[in-house]
């Protein structure tokens, strides 16, 4: 007997088909999360899933169809409706306001529980994901709900030759659960470590310590769960990747990223060559992660220093959420400075400074900061100077001089006691 799913049915019931929805207790047969299915792999014969899909943001949208890919059997069949946003945008700039503000209804949804939407999709953008995911046989067909707006009907097929693909999606799932990851921001940049990952997988035979290397910065759980899938499908041979298992458990144990993020907190970091300097940071680590998996004995003494530091806490490692923290903590000092807590407005500061050193805004703030805290005047200048040294901003360069010139002159009443926000 096939096994049909009707995912988000809300008030539709379809005989024949298991019918899920995350609300609709009425209707529905079972109540679940679609983008945390119970079903094994291989199990469902099809998937149909209409006006549902744009309500996850496109960064979710590829963990959940990589969920569908994986519950399919191979051959198996989704069929999405979704609505057509290039279409549905021409409509609106040619419509009248009053239609023009149902349009806007169905391309964004309403604010009611299940009726928001968060992203839209072209035929081009909805066929490129899929592609990516692993479904094939990808076509479009004549709309069948909601024709009184534009709208995609897309139906695509689990290939029968899928087992990569299909590991991939696996490794997602069981990545997405260990890590207990919703929010967005930290998937983007995960998910591009994913990418290398898959692209290491593909192309380099001798895959495993490359991979391990290149991803276990950014969290252990990445290279540990892959390796995990792989055994589990039959790639690798338990008794050949033992080692590395316990070495990848160990180093996920400890939370290795977070002590990373810590070693990048205390490295001195030059003006001006931030990212240059985080890439030789991470080719070093790399490297030192290679050497330990080529001759894995005493590791514990090659990586002892990381080892050893308190880990500070970041969910992944990655350059775009330090400059996101960096920004926080920055934020921090400046409400506390506006507040005239100035001693936690400096320690923010600094710490902001640690991580992300080319804001010149920090070194302003900390300038005028010296000021109100009686600072030695050289220090007061040299904050000054740094300021200086990496603004781009013409206006704000000439208003930092300024301030330089009037200390210089024994004016520093005339700086303002209150923090530069921009």
């Amino acid at each position: 007997m096939k096994i049909k799913l009707n995912l988000g049915c809300g008030s539709k019931y379809k005989p024949g088909y298991i019918n899920i929805d995350k609300y609709n207790k009425d209707v529905a047969d079972e109540i679940y999360d679609i983008d945390n299915l119970p079903f094994e792999s291989n199990t469902i014969d099809l998937i149909e899933a209409d006006q549902l899909i744009e309500h996850f943001d496109y960064i979710h949208s590829k963990y959940i169809l990589s969920d569908w890919f994986r519950i399919l059997i191979p051959s198996g069949k989704l069929i999405l409706e979704t609505p057509d946003l290039e279409k549905s945008f021409e409509k609106l700039v040619a419509e009248d306001l009053d239609n023009q503000k149902i349009t806007l209804r169905w391309i964004y949804g309403i604010d009611s529980r299940g009726m928001q939407h968060k992203t839209g999709f072209t035929y081009k953008l909805i066929k490129e994901l899929l592609e990516e995911i692993g479904f094939g046989n990808i076509r479009k067909e004549e709309q069948k709900t909601h024709k009184y707006e534009y709208g995609l009907r897309i139906i695509c097929e689990k290939p029968q030759n899928s087992s990569k693909k299909h590991l991939f999606a696996c490794f997602r799932k069981n990545l997405s659960n260990k890590l207990k990851i919703n929010d967005s921001f930290v998937l983007i940049p995960l998910e591009d470590q994913l990418k290398t990952a898959f692209e290491i997988f593909d192309n380099d035979e001798n895959w495993q310590n490359k991979l391990i290397s290149q991803t276990i910065i950014c969290t252990p759980q990445i290279p540990l769960v892959f390796l995990e899938e792989c055994l589990s499908a039959g790639i690798l041979k338990p008794t050949e990747m033992e080692a590395k298992i316990k070495f990848l458990m160990k180093l996920a144990e400890i939370k290795f990223h977070e002590k990373v993020f810590s070693l990048w907190m205390k490295k001195k970091k030059n003006l001006g060559e931030l990212e240059s300097e985080f890439k030789e940071f991470i080719s070093h680590l790399e490297n030192l992660i290679l050497d330990i998996l080529n001759y894995p004995e005493d590791y514990s003494e090659r990586l002892s220093y990381i080892l050893n530091l308190e880990p500070k806490d970041i969910k992944i490692f990655d350059f775009e959420l330090i400059l996101l923290q960096a920004d926080k903590l920055f934020n921090f000092g400046i409400k506390n400075f506006y507040k005239q807590n100035f001693s936690q407005a400096l320690d923010y500061f600094l710490t902001s400074s640690k991580l992300n050193p080319d804001n010149y805004l920090i070194y302003w703030n900390i300038a005028r900061l010296g000021c109100i805290l009686e600072f030695k005047n050289h220090k007061i200048i040299q904050n000054y100077e740094k300021a200086l040294t990496i603004v781009q901003d013409k206006i704000g360069k000439e208003k930092i001089e300024l301030e330089l010139k009037e200390f210089k002159n024994k004016k520093s009443f005339d700086i303002p006691r209150e923090p530069i926000i921009e």
